[in-house]
């Protein structure tokens, strides 16, 4: 009975807690986050799944995604026309249903208890709340991750099960091709899951692969019929980029394979000696770093404020996981204790930097963190000694309060470093200290708010004659609202850096790959380079994006500079945010 009651207990805090991300989350994405910023890679989203619709897909290129998402929320949206709600709302609800499976998820490997705390770490993971308010593709497919990873997870697996696991990780993978680490983990899974039965094995993989392919069939047909493909993107864009040993042979090489849609193969062994530099570096340093928070301050680690600490829950939680697997743990624990390895041995060939795309490990790390403190350090200082059973009693009390409130500290500072990660990236002030961050709470009008920034730019730009219609050349997407003009995208150090201003923004001096990415970047996308649109209006900023701006661009810094050419007419002057917007006269 009491066991029972146990059960029911968790399974009603799990609906609590479900309910709780969900309105905190809503709260902070319809009154808080009013501006599309961090999640403005939405805006490119929408917009091309939209030209997708409207038959113009052949001019469309996604480097980091495939077409489903972008597809999907394009459809949604036309039923609206409202993108950032739309997204925001998609966004909410596909964190709020991630959290509620995570305890499911983890109820069918773990006991009630653990099951719950693996839910609370999962909920207060920062990048989960983060990415759960944001305009942005990300959650929608961790959602279907964990609706796969709850089949697969089942203590005795059925065809079906196997079955909705393929369909829901292809949907997923439809969006985010970080998906095919799941992928790799439950066909490792099925090689080995039945000890003694392998034909089984190979029966219930036949079956994975048969559905996932098929569940692909649209997406597959989608790119041979439109681009002459199979899959129109690799990773070969993320090694021109974010590689940390390049050559400048080497990256003009591999952007030309970016560019050419060449394949990932290619441009691995473009240069295999540099290749495999590159992958030992991701593969013993950033990847930890990123894990464990080794003096890194984008990392998935269950304790990410304070370096390297986290590494011992997630270390002594899989450890533990291995010792008793065999005694209390069932094969069906597999998944989530191999996701991890097979996402670092895969991620690693490239260089990832961003949050997001760890979130497909978190569940697994969730679980560590959760056997961690729920199982193995009860085990370790809850041994009865030598002594009266009153003393025993008292002294077990104790660490069960010192473990409860190591727990809640480490919640309350995930919820701090969530609060943080918020504020600094929707406004103009960088992360100082804590003492700075508890003024800003209690004097939110100290904090320069980007979006109120951005608010002012249009307002200047919207009185614009035909400002619909007109061209804005800018680094970022979201200087552009949606639907309100064109953009032409512009890092400002494309073509040669003894170029002008007057023949930099017609493009007509840039490399083909540079034209190219302005071209698939730029709204609406012009893959196919029909366009060839001439900007009417150019916001520049005192940023160089980790990239160096041309000399000659750096002029528009300030408006007062004669070298400015005559027919730039200044509309906008920030100072203060290194802001300038200029309408070129004819």
């Amino acid at each position: 009975m009491s066991k029972q009651f146990n059960e029911y207990s968790y399974k009603k805090f799990s609906i609590v807690l479900t309910l709780i991300f969900l309105i905190v989350t809503s709260y902070v994405a319809f009154f808080e986050h009013t501006s599309w910023i961090v999640d403005q890679d939405g805006i490119g989203y929408l917009h091309g799944g939209e030209s997708i619709l409207a038959g113009n897909g052949k001019n469309v290129k996604f480097f980091d995604a495939p077409y489903g998402g972008a597809i999907f929320f394009a459809l949604v949206n036309s039923f609206f026309d409202d993108g950032f709600t739309v997204m925001k709302m998609i966004s909410i609800i596909s964190g709020s249903g991630s959290v509620f499976l995570s305890y499911y998820i983890l109820r069918n490997v773990v006991r009630s208890r653990t099951a719950f705390l693996g839910q609370l770490f999962f909920a207060f993971s920062p990048w989960v709340g983060f990415f759960s308010i944001q305009a942005e593709i990300d959650m929608f497919p961790i959602f279907f991750i964990m609706l796969s990873l709850y089949f697969i997870t089942k203590s005795e697996l059925s065809k079906f099960d196997i079955l909705l696991s393929a369909v829901f990780i292809a949907i997923s993978f439809m969006v985010r091709t970080q998906t095919i680490v799941v992928i790799f983990t439950i066909v490792i899974t099925l090689m080995i899951f039945f000890k003694n039965d392998y034909r089984k094995n190979i029966k219930f993989l036949i079956i994975f692969l048969s559905v996932l392919f098929i569940s692909l069939g649209p997406l597959i047909y989608y790119n041979y019929d439109t681009h002459g493909v199979y899959f129109d993107h690799d990773l070969s864009f993320y090694l021109q980029f974010a590689s940390k040993y390049q050559t400048i042979e080497w990256k003009e090489r591999v952007t030309e394979i970016a560019v050419n849609g060449d394949g990932t193969l290619e441009a691995i062994f473009t240069d295999f000696d540099l290749f495999v530099k590159n992958y030992l570096y991701n593969l013993f340093n950033n990847s930890p770093s990123k894990f464990f928070n080794i003096f890194d301050k984008i990392n998935i680690s269950p304790i990410p404020i304070i370096p390297i600490i986290g590494a011992i829950p997630i270390i002594g939680g899989a450890i533990h996981i291995i010792k008793n697997y065999k005694n209390n743990h069932s094969k069906n624990i597999l998944p989530l204790l191999l996701l991890p390895l097979v996402f670092w041995l895969l991620t690693s060939l490239v260089n990832l930097s961003a949050g997001e795309q760890f979130l497909v490990i978190g569940i697994s790390f969730a679980l560590f963190s959760a056997v961690f403190f729920s199982e193995t350090l009860p085990e370790k200082i809850l041994k009865n000694r030598k002594t009266s059973q009153i003393k025993n009693l008292n002294i077990d009390n104790k660490k069960k309060l010192l473990i409860c409130s190591i727990i809640i500290l480490i919640l309350i500072s995930n919820f701090g470093y969530s609060y943080v990660m918020y504020r600094a990236t929707t406004s103009f002030q960088a992360f100082e200290n804590i003492s700075t961050e508890i003024e800003y709470v209690f004097h939110p009008e100290l904090v320069q708010k980007r979006g109120d920034v951005l608010n002012d730019i249009w307002k200047k730009l919207e009185q614009e004659n035909n400002i619909e219609n007109s061209y804005i050349m800018a680094p970022q997407l979201y200087f552009v609202p949606y639907g309100q003009s064109k953009l032409l995208f512009a890092h400002f150090n494309e073509g040669p850096s003894d170029d002008t201003i007057e023949n930099y923004i017609t493009r007509e001096n840039w490399k083909f790959t540079e034209k190219f990415h302005s071209n698939i970047h730029s709204i609406p996308a012009d893959r196919l380079d029909e366009n060839n649109p001439i900007p009417k209006y150019i916001v520049h900023i005192d940023r160089d994006f980790g990239k160096k701006q041309h000399e000659f661009i750096k002029i528009l810094n300030d408006p007062y500079d004669e070298n400015i050419p005559s027919n730039f007419e200044n509309i906008y002057f920030s100072k203060e945010h290194g802001i300038t917007v200029y309408k070129i006269n004819n």
